[in-house]
């Protein structure tokens, strides 16, 4: 298995079961809207616009493995600022 499939897996897997979603003190919305960014970018690429605490929750959230054997926490990271950057 490559390491693209063995991420998008990771982000299926994640995402359907709700595993590490973060700490009780997290908001729900918050939780889901990182999910929302682990699941747009399982196809390499974030499509879409969520705001900053998304793409924050998305990288606290992350699993080990999607975070060892992928580009993951970079490519959020890198929306993020762009993000922010934007007018």
């Amino acid at each position: 298995m490559s390491r693209r499939a063995a991420a998008v897996l990771a982000v299926a897997v994640f995402v359907t079961a709700g595993s590490g979603c973060g700490g009780a003190g997290e908001p729900q919305a918050e939780r889901a809207c990182g999910k929302a960014v682990l699941s747009d970018w399982a196809d390499g690429r974030i499509d879409r616009a969520y705001p900053a605490p998304c793409y924050e929750a998305a990288i606290e959230a992350m699993p080990e493995d999607l975070r060892a054997y992928s580009t993951a926490t970079d490519d959020i990271s890198r929306a993020l600022y762009s993000h922010r950057d934007a007018p």
